[in-house]
Protein backbone atom coordinates (compact mmCIF):
# COMPACT_ATOMS: atom_id res chain seq x y z
CA UNK A 1 0.00 0.00 0.00
CA UNK A 2 1.47 3.36 -1.03
CA UNK A 3 1.13 5.65 1.97
CA UNK A 4 1.85 9.28 2.77
CA UNK A 5 2.61 10.33 6.33
CA UNK A 6 2.04 14.01 7.21
CA UNK A 7 4.37 15.06 10.00
CA UNK A 8 2.44 17.97 11.48
CA UNK A 9 4.60 19.20 14.36
CA UNK A 10 4.31 22.76 13.02
CA UNK A 11 0.73 22.41 11.85
CA UNK A 12 -0.69 22.22 8.36
CA UNK A 13 -2.16 24.54 5.75
CA UNK A 14 -3.31 24.04 2.18
CA UNK A 15 -0.32 25.78 0.62
CA UNK A 16 2.12 23.85 2.84
CA UNK A 17 0.51 20.57 1.76
CA UNK A 18 0.84 21.37 -1.93
CA UNK A 19 4.42 22.54 -1.49
CA UNK A 20 5.46 19.38 0.37
CA UNK A 21 3.78 17.12 -2.18
CA UNK A 22 5.37 18.95 -5.12
CA UNK A 23 8.77 18.70 -3.42
CA UNK A 24 8.17 15.02 -2.75
CA UNK A 25 7.13 14.42 -6.35
CA UNK A 26 9.87 16.44 -8.04
CA UNK A 27 11.75 13.26 -8.95
CA UNK A 28 8.53 11.46 -9.83
CA UNK A 29 7.29 13.72 -12.59
CA UNK A 30 5.41 16.36 -10.61
CA UNK A 31 6.11 19.92 -11.63
CA UNK A 32 4.57 23.37 -11.40
CA UNK A 33 3.92 23.36 -15.15
CA UNK A 34 1.97 20.11 -14.98
CA UNK A 35 0.03 21.36 -11.97
CA UNK A 36 -0.86 24.57 -13.80
CA UNK A 37 -2.14 22.50 -16.70
CA UNK A 38 -4.36 20.47 -14.38
CA UNK A 39 -5.69 23.57 -12.62
CA UNK A 40 -6.53 25.23 -15.94
CA UNK A 41 -9.47 22.81 -16.21
CA UNK A 42 -11.13 24.72 -13.36
CA UNK A 43 -11.60 27.69 -15.65
CA UNK A 44 -10.90 30.11 -12.78
CA UNK A 45 -8.98 33.20 -13.94
CA UNK A 46 -7.18 35.87 -11.99
CA UNK A 47 -4.19 34.14 -10.45
CA UNK A 48 -0.77 32.68 -11.17
CA UNK A 49 1.43 30.20 -9.29
CA UNK A 50 4.94 30.51 -7.96
CA UNK A 51 7.26 27.97 -6.32
CA UNK A 52 10.18 29.13 -4.20
CA UNK A 53 13.12 27.24 -2.73
CA UNK A 54 13.60 28.43 0.86
CA UNK A 55 15.77 27.61 3.86
CA UNK A 56 13.81 27.29 7.10
CA UNK A 57 16.14 26.84 10.09
CA UNK A 58 18.51 24.81 7.93
CA UNK A 59 15.74 22.76 6.31
CA UNK A 60 15.65 23.02 2.52
CA UNK A 61 11.96 23.41 1.71
CA UNK A 62 9.59 24.61 -1.00
CA UNK A 63 7.03 27.40 -0.66
CA UNK A 64 3.91 27.31 -2.87
CA UNK A 65 2.32 30.68 -3.60
CA UNK A 66 -0.95 31.53 -5.30
CA UNK A 67 -0.62 35.11 -6.50
CA UNK A 68 -3.95 36.87 -7.08
CA UNK A 69 -4.07 39.06 -10.21
CA UNK A 70 -7.69 40.17 -9.76
CA UNK A 71 -9.80 40.83 -6.65
CA UNK A 72 -11.03 37.38 -5.54
CA UNK A 73 -14.62 36.35 -4.92
CA UNK A 74 -14.57 35.19 -1.32
CA UNK A 75 -18.15 34.05 -0.97
CA UNK A 76 -19.03 30.82 -2.81
CA UNK A 77 -21.58 28.31 -1.65
CA UNK A 78 -21.04 24.55 -1.53
CA UNK A 79 -23.05 23.77 -4.65
CA UNK A 80 -21.09 26.37 -6.68
CA UNK A 81 -17.74 24.91 -5.69
CA UNK A 82 -18.91 21.33 -6.22
CA UNK A 83 -20.08 22.18 -9.74
CA UNK A 84 -16.81 24.00 -10.42
CA UNK A 85 -14.82 20.84 -9.61
CA UNK A 86 -17.21 18.49 -11.41
CA UNK A 87 -17.07 20.65 -14.54
CA UNK A 88 -13.27 20.55 -14.38
CA UNK A 89 -13.56 16.76 -14.54
CA UNK A 90 -15.53 16.98 -17.78
CA UNK A 91 -12.78 19.19 -19.23
CA UNK A 92 -9.93 16.85 -18.37
CA UNK A 93 -9.07 16.99 -14.66
CA UNK A 94 -8.37 13.41 -13.60
CA UNK A 95 -11.15 11.41 -12.00
CA UNK A 96 -9.03 10.74 -8.92
CA UNK A 97 -8.25 14.43 -8.40
CA UNK A 98 -11.92 15.34 -8.78
CA UNK A 99 -13.02 12.70 -6.26
CA UNK A 100 -10.40 13.73 -3.70
CA UNK A 101 -11.13 17.45 -4.08
CA UNK A 102 -14.85 16.88 -3.61
CA UNK A 103 -14.17 14.77 -0.52
CA UNK A 104 -12.09 17.59 0.98
CA UNK A 105 -14.69 20.26 0.24
CA UNK A 106 -17.46 17.96 1.52
CA UNK A 107 -15.60 17.65 4.83
CA UNK A 108 -15.36 21.44 4.95
CA UNK A 109 -19.04 21.90 4.16
CA UNK A 110 -20.07 19.43 6.85
CA UNK A 111 -17.82 21.13 9.42
CA UNK A 112 -19.14 24.60 8.57
CA UNK A 113 -22.69 23.25 8.76
CA UNK A 114 -22.13 21.87 12.28
CA UNK A 115 -20.10 24.84 13.51
CA UNK A 116 -22.62 27.47 12.42
CA UNK A 117 -25.85 25.42 12.52
CA UNK A 118 -26.59 25.90 8.82
CA UNK A 119 -27.96 23.35 6.36
CA UNK A 120 -25.09 21.93 4.34
CA UNK A 121 -26.52 23.07 1.00
CA UNK A 122 -26.73 26.63 2.35
CA UNK A 123 -23.15 26.72 3.60
CA UNK A 124 -21.23 29.67 2.17
CA UNK A 125 -17.44 29.45 2.10
CA UNK A 126 -15.83 32.78 2.84
CA UNK A 127 -12.04 32.57 3.15
CA UNK A 128 -12.10 28.98 1.87
CA UNK A 129 -14.15 30.08 -1.13
CA UNK A 130 -11.35 32.36 -2.28
CA UNK A 131 -9.32 31.49 -5.34
CA UNK A 132 -6.18 30.57 -3.42
CA UNK A 133 -7.99 28.09 -1.17
CA UNK A 134 -9.77 26.44 -4.10
CA UNK A 135 -6.44 26.13 -5.88
CA UNK A 136 -4.75 24.73 -2.76
CA UNK A 137 -7.38 22.01 -2.29
CA UNK A 138 -7.58 20.94 -5.93
CA UNK A 139 -3.78 21.06 -6.23
CA UNK A 140 -3.33 18.85 -3.16
CA UNK A 141 -5.90 16.41 -4.52
CA UNK A 142 -4.12 16.32 -7.90
CA UNK A 143 -0.71 15.74 -6.29
CA UNK A 144 -1.98 12.85 -4.17
CA UNK A 145 -3.60 11.30 -7.22
CA UNK A 146 -0.49 11.68 -9.36
CA UNK A 147 1.70 10.16 -6.64
CA UNK A 148 -0.62 7.14 -6.45
CA UNK A 149 -1.15 7.59 -2.71
CA UNK A 150 -3.62 4.99 -1.45
CA UNK A 151 -3.73 6.04 2.20
CA UNK A 152 -2.67 9.08 4.23
CA UNK A 153 -1.76 9.28 7.91
CA UNK A 154 -0.73 12.02 10.29
CA UNK A 155 0.77 12.61 13.70
CA UNK A 156 -0.37 14.89 16.56
CA UNK A 157 -1.41 18.43 15.64
CA UNK A 158 -0.61 21.64 17.55
CA UNK A 159 -3.80 23.54 18.36
CA UNK A 160 -2.06 26.91 18.18
CA UNK A 161 -3.30 29.89 20.18
CA UNK A 162 -4.63 33.40 19.81
CA UNK A 163 -7.26 34.66 17.40
CA UNK A 164 -8.00 34.65 13.68
CA UNK A 165 -9.86 37.40 11.82
CA UNK A 166 -12.56 35.87 9.63
CA UNK A 167 -15.73 36.87 7.81
CA UNK A 168 -17.58 35.68 10.92
CA UNK A 169 -15.55 38.10 13.03
CA UNK A 170 -12.62 37.51 15.34
CA UNK A 171 -12.55 33.86 16.37
CA UNK A 172 -10.37 31.86 18.77
CA UNK A 173 -7.77 29.53 17.32
CA UNK A 174 -8.48 26.86 16.26
CA UNK A 175 -11.65 28.24 14.70
CA UNK A 176 -14.96 26.41 15.25
CA UNK A 177 -14.91 24.82 11.78
CA UNK A 178 -11.33 23.65 12.29
CA UNK A 179 -12.28 22.10 15.64
CA UNK A 180 -15.07 20.18 13.91
CA UNK A 181 -12.65 18.94 11.26
CA UNK A 182 -10.16 17.74 13.88
CA UNK A 183 -12.61 15.59 15.84
CA UNK A 184 -10.96 12.20 16.32
CA UNK A 185 -7.45 13.51 15.66
CA UNK A 186 -4.77 13.88 18.33
CA UNK A 187 -4.42 17.58 19.19
CA UNK A 188 -1.92 19.12 21.61
CA UNK A 189 -3.88 21.85 23.37
CA UNK A 190 -2.26 25.28 23.57
CA UNK A 191 0.78 24.21 21.55
CA UNK A 192 2.26 27.00 19.42
CA UNK A 193 1.56 30.64 18.62
CA UNK A 194 -0.99 31.68 16.03
CA UNK A 195 -3.19 29.65 13.67
CA UNK A 196 -1.00 26.64 12.98
CA UNK A 197 -3.79 24.46 11.58
CA UNK A 198 -5.92 26.24 9.00
CA UNK A 199 -9.39 25.08 7.93
CA UNK A 200 -8.00 24.05 4.54
CA UNK A 201 -5.21 22.02 6.08
CA UNK A 202 -7.59 20.42 8.57
CA UNK A 203 -10.02 19.54 5.77
CA UNK A 204 -7.27 17.78 3.80
CA UNK A 205 -6.47 15.62 6.83
CA UNK A 206 -10.14 15.02 7.70
CA UNK A 207 -10.93 13.78 4.20
CA UNK A 208 -7.69 12.01 3.35
CA UNK A 209 -5.85 10.96 6.51
CA UNK A 210 -6.17 8.90 9.66
CA UNK A 211 -4.41 9.74 12.95
CA UNK A 212 -2.11 6.72 12.87
CA UNK A 213 1.61 6.02 12.54
CA UNK A 214 2.09 3.04 10.22
CA UNK A 215 5.35 1.22 9.70
CA UNK A 216 6.47 1.92 6.14
CA UNK A 217 9.45 1.52 3.86
CA UNK A 218 10.50 5.09 3.10
CA UNK A 219 10.73 6.05 -0.58
CA UNK A 220 10.89 9.82 -0.46
CA UNK A 221 10.24 12.97 1.52
CA UNK A 222 9.04 16.48 0.76
CA UNK A 223 9.16 19.71 2.77
CA UNK A 224 6.54 22.43 2.44
CA UNK A 225 7.20 25.83 4.01
CA UNK A 226 4.55 28.04 5.56
CA UNK A 227 4.52 31.82 5.38
CA UNK A 228 4.61 32.58 9.12
CA UNK A 229 7.83 32.80 11.10
CA UNK A 230 7.39 30.74 14.25
CA UNK A 231 9.52 31.55 17.30
CA UNK A 232 9.81 28.01 18.63
CA UNK A 233 9.94 25.70 15.58
CA UNK A 234 10.57 25.66 11.84
CA UNK A 235 7.30 26.35 10.01
CA UNK A 236 7.61 23.30 7.77
CA UNK A 237 5.29 20.44 6.92
CA UNK A 238 7.12 17.19 6.14
CA UNK A 239 5.38 14.53 4.05
CA UNK A 240 6.96 11.08 3.79
CA UNK A 241 6.05 8.62 1.04
CA UNK A 242 6.54 4.90 1.35
CA UNK A 243 5.16 1.40 1.10
CA UNK A 244 3.19 0.28 4.13
CA UNK A 245 2.60 -3.42 4.57
CA UNK A 246 -1.17 -3.94 4.61
CA UNK A 247 -0.68 -7.12 6.65
CA UNK A 248 1.90 -6.97 9.43
CA UNK A 249 1.76 -9.49 12.26
CA UNK A 250 3.59 -7.17 14.66
CA UNK A 251 1.36 -4.15 14.06
CA UNK A 252 -2.43 -4.02 14.21
CA UNK A 253 -4.97 -1.21 14.18
CA UNK A 254 -7.88 -0.67 16.50
CA UNK A 255 -11.19 0.88 15.45
CA UNK A 256 -13.52 1.85 18.28
CA UNK A 257 -17.02 3.25 18.62
CA UNK A 258 -19.18 3.81 21.70
CA UNK A 259 -22.85 3.01 21.07
CA UNK A 260 -25.79 3.55 23.45
CA UNK A 261 -28.82 3.01 21.23
CA UNK A 262 -28.41 -0.47 19.72
CA UNK A 263 -29.93 -3.80 20.68
CA UNK A 264 -27.70 -6.75 21.64
CA UNK A 265 -28.99 -8.63 18.59
CA UNK A 266 -27.98 -5.87 16.16
CA UNK A 267 -24.53 -5.55 17.71
CA UNK A 268 -24.03 -9.30 17.50
CA UNK A 269 -24.95 -9.17 13.82
CA UNK A 270 -22.45 -6.37 13.19
CA UNK A 271 -19.71 -8.23 15.07
CA UNK A 272 -20.24 -11.35 12.94
CA UNK A 273 -20.19 -9.29 9.75
CA UNK A 274 -16.93 -7.61 10.78
CA UNK A 275 -15.34 -11.00 11.48
CA UNK A 276 -16.46 -12.18 8.04
CA UNK A 277 -14.75 -9.10 6.56
CA UNK A 278 -11.30 -10.07 7.87
CA UNK A 279 -11.29 -8.40 11.28
CA UNK A 280 -8.65 -10.09 13.42
CA UNK A 281 -10.81 -9.73 16.51
CA UNK A 282 -14.08 -8.07 17.51
CA UNK A 283 -15.11 -7.37 21.09
CA UNK A 284 -18.02 -5.64 22.82
CA UNK A 285 -17.57 -4.18 26.29
CA UNK A 286 -20.22 -2.55 28.49
CA UNK A 287 -19.57 1.01 29.65
CA UNK A 288 -21.34 3.98 31.18
CA UNK A 289 -21.65 6.90 28.79
CA UNK A 290 -22.66 10.52 29.28
CA UNK A 291 -25.79 11.32 31.29
CA UNK A 292 -25.45 7.93 32.97
CA UNK A 293 -26.56 5.98 29.91
CA UNK A 294 -25.41 2.41 29.54
CA UNK A 295 -23.71 1.59 26.27
CA UNK A 296 -21.32 -0.74 24.53
CA UNK A 297 -17.83 -0.15 23.19
CA UNK A 298 -17.28 -1.89 19.87
CA UNK A 299 -13.57 -2.61 19.34
CA UNK A 300 -12.15 -4.10 16.17
CA UNK A 301 -8.55 -5.21 15.61
CA UNK A 302 -7.50 -5.39 11.98
CA UNK A 303 -4.70 -5.11 9.46
CA UNK A 304 -3.96 -1.83 7.74
CA UNK A 305 -5.31 -3.14 4.46
CA UNK A 306 -8.79 -3.72 5.95
CA UNK A 307 -9.00 -0.53 8.02
CA UNK A 308 -11.18 1.48 5.63
CA UNK A 309 -13.63 -1.27 4.72
CA UNK A 310 -14.21 -2.26 8.36
CA UNK A 311 -14.69 1.36 9.44
CA UNK A 312 -17.20 1.79 6.62
CA UNK A 313 -19.12 -1.25 7.83
CA UNK A 314 -19.28 0.12 11.38
CA UNK A 315 -20.53 3.49 10.14
CA UNK A 316 -23.05 1.83 7.84
CA UNK A 317 -24.37 -0.92 10.11
CA UNK A 318 -24.52 0.88 13.47
CA UNK A 319 -25.93 4.18 14.69
CA UNK A 320 -22.55 5.69 15.56
CA UNK A 321 -21.58 8.88 13.72
CA UNK A 322 -17.85 8.48 14.21
CA UNK A 323 -15.07 6.01 14.92
CA UNK A 324 -11.67 6.29 16.59
CA UNK A 325 -8.42 4.82 15.31
CA UNK A 326 -5.19 3.85 16.99
CA UNK A 327 -2.25 1.68 16.11
CA UNK A 328 -0.85 -0.96 18.43
CA UNK A 329 2.36 -2.97 18.46
CA UNK A 330 2.17 -6.66 19.25
CA UNK A 331 4.52 -9.36 20.44
CA UNK A 332 3.39 -12.53 18.72
CA UNK A 333 4.66 -15.99 19.56
CA UNK A 334 5.67 -18.35 16.72
CA UNK A 335 2.84 -20.72 15.84
CA UNK A 336 1.85 -23.24 13.22
CA UNK A 337 -1.15 -25.35 12.32
CA UNK A 338 -0.97 -29.15 12.16
CA UNK A 339 -3.85 -31.28 10.88
CA UNK A 340 -4.40 -34.57 12.69
CA UNK A 341 -6.64 -37.51 11.79
CA UNK A 342 -8.99 -38.72 14.52
CA UNK A 343 -11.94 -41.12 14.78
CA UNK A 344 -14.08 -38.00 14.35
CA UNK A 345 -12.40 -36.66 11.21
CA UNK A 346 -9.56 -34.28 10.48
CA UNK A 347 -8.98 -31.55 13.10
CA UNK A 348 -6.61 -28.60 12.92
CA UNK A 349 -4.42 -28.03 15.98
CA UNK A 350 -2.57 -24.76 16.70
CA UNK A 351 0.98 -25.32 18.03
CA UNK A 352 2.51 -22.33 19.86
CA UNK A 353 6.17 -22.01 20.86
CA UNK A 354 6.51 -20.28 24.24
CA UNK A 355 9.50 -17.99 25.11
CA UNK A 356 11.23 -20.84 26.98
CA UNK A 357 10.97 -23.08 23.91
CA UNK A 358 8.13 -25.18 25.28
CA UNK A 359 5.34 -25.97 22.82
CA UNK A 360 1.65 -25.88 23.71
CA UNK A 361 -1.19 -27.19 21.58
CA UNK A 362 -4.87 -26.37 21.28
CA UNK A 363 -7.32 -27.78 18.72
CA UNK A 364 -9.28 -25.28 16.64
CA UNK A 365 -12.64 -24.81 18.32
CA UNK A 366 -14.71 -24.83 15.12
CA UNK A 367 -13.19 -28.19 14.15
CA UNK A 368 -13.84 -29.93 17.45
CA UNK A 369 -17.34 -28.44 17.66
CA UNK A 370 -18.11 -29.82 14.19
CA UNK A 371 -16.66 -33.21 15.11
CA UNK A 372 -18.71 -33.34 18.33
CA UNK A 373 -21.94 -32.51 16.52
CA UNK A 374 -21.42 -34.88 13.61
CA UNK A 375 -20.42 -37.88 15.76
CA UNK A 376 -22.61 -37.30 18.80
CA UNK A 377 -19.73 -37.00 21.26
CA UNK A 378 -18.87 -34.32 23.81
CA UNK A 379 -16.65 -31.36 23.03
CA UNK A 380 -14.17 -32.68 25.60
CA UNK A 381 -13.98 -36.07 23.84
CA UNK A 382 -13.30 -34.50 20.43
CA UNK A 383 -10.64 -32.22 21.94
CA UNK A 384 -8.83 -35.05 23.71
CA UNK A 385 -8.90 -37.13 20.53
CA UNK A 386 -7.16 -34.34 18.61
CA UNK A 387 -4.48 -33.89 21.25
CA UNK A 388 -3.90 -37.63 21.49
CA UNK A 389 -3.45 -37.84 17.71
CA UNK A 390 -0.63 -35.28 17.71
CA UNK A 391 2.76 -36.80 16.88
CA UNK A 392 4.91 -37.09 20.01
CA UNK A 393 8.11 -35.06 19.78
Amino acid sequence: MRAAYFETNSGIAGDMSVAALLDLGAERGLSLDRLQGALSFLGVPGYHLELEDVDISGVEAVRFLVKIDEPPTHDRDWSTIRKLIEDAGTRGLSEGAVARAIRIFTALAEAESRAHNVDIERVHFHEVGAIDSIVDIVAAAWCLDELGVEACFCGPLPSGSGYADTEHGRLPVPTPATVELLRGFEVVAGDGDGELVTPTGAAILNAMAKPLKPAMTLEGVGYGAGTMILPDRPNVLRVMLGEADPVNDDEVYCIEADIDDATPESLSFVADRLRDQNARDVSLLPLQMKKGRLGMRLSVLCDLGHLDSLAETILSETSTIGVRYRSAQRTVLPRRIETVDTDYGAIDVKIVTRPNGRETAEPEFDDIARAAREHGVSLKTAREAALTALPKS
